[in-house]
């Protein structure tokens, strides 16, 4: 966590949710991507406007990477015996 970031609150999302977000993250770093590579701005550098977009795109790359991470995180807690979550699921 950066310091002079809030911390933002939480939000569960399910495994198809997870699933969607991860998809539109890399379309929309791809698409970010392709319009820096067709730029014609940019004729030997990135240009601002792909620099931002390329910046974009390597932030929705870690949000895919933090999102992966959390996910199995998540899953390797449900798998642990005597966690909460087993522990109702047993009682159901």
């Amino acid at each position: 966590m950066i310091a002079d970031q809030p911390i933002a609150p939480a939000l569960i999302v399910s495994a198809d949710q997870v699933k969607t977000l991860l998809a539109a993250l890399d379309d929309g770093a791809e698409y970010k991507r392709d319009r820096a590579a067709t730029c014609a701005d940019c004729a030997d550098q990135p240009c601002i406007a792909c620099q931002w977009r390329l910046q974009a795109a390597d932030a929705y790359d870690h949000l895919a990477t933090l999102l992966t991470q959390a996910t199995k995180a998540s899953g390797a807690r449900q798998q642990t015996p005597g966690h909460a979550t087993a522990d109702r699921e047993a009682g159901q």
